[in-house]
């Protein structure tokens, strides 16, 4: 009368079978984005960010992975060691098998920046400045 369901194992199985390629890449990398805020604020790098509202709220509220990337030289080793153990220990008992995966990760593999924001990134800056230039009068290729 009754069926047998099917284990939580075997239906995330099924599941993950069928995501694409793309659907794949941006679940593991909503994931790692995760980890690496929370390495981020770990490592208190907000303390000397150059974005103001990490400052603000003293935690990162930026590109956690581009951060991280480009400050986990600064990491002692002992240190980075010691968060990879307790980033280990924390991780969810209900972790689906990205956030798992991600958890596991050594803080300086998880924190590969997305290139599409990095360009997003640049492109802002870049109509900032020109507006600030626009704003002022003032265009530097025009003073050449």
């Amino acid at each position: 009368m009754s069926k047998k369901r099917a284990s939580k194992s075997a239906r995330r199985k099924e599941s993950d079978d069928k995501l694409s390629a793309k659907e794949w890449q941006a679940r593991h990398d909503a994931a790692c984005a995760i980890v690496a805020l929370k390495y981020c604020d770990m490592f208190k790098f907000w303390r000397d960010c150059r974005y103001k509202p990490c400052r603000s709220a003293r935690r990162c509220a930026g590109d956690a992975r581009d951060c991280l990337d480009r400050r986990w030289f600064s990491v002692p080793y002992e240190v980075g060691v010691a968060a990879h153990s307790q980033m280990s220990a924390e991780t969810p008992p209900n972790a689906g098998r990205f956030l798992w995966g991600a958890h596991q990760r050594a803080p300086h593999s998880v924190g590969k920046p997305n290139p599409e924001l990095r360009k997003a990134k640049a492109k802002h800056e870049a109509d900032s400045r020109a507006k600030i230039e626009a704003k002022n009068g003032t265009n530097t290729q025009a003073k050449i």
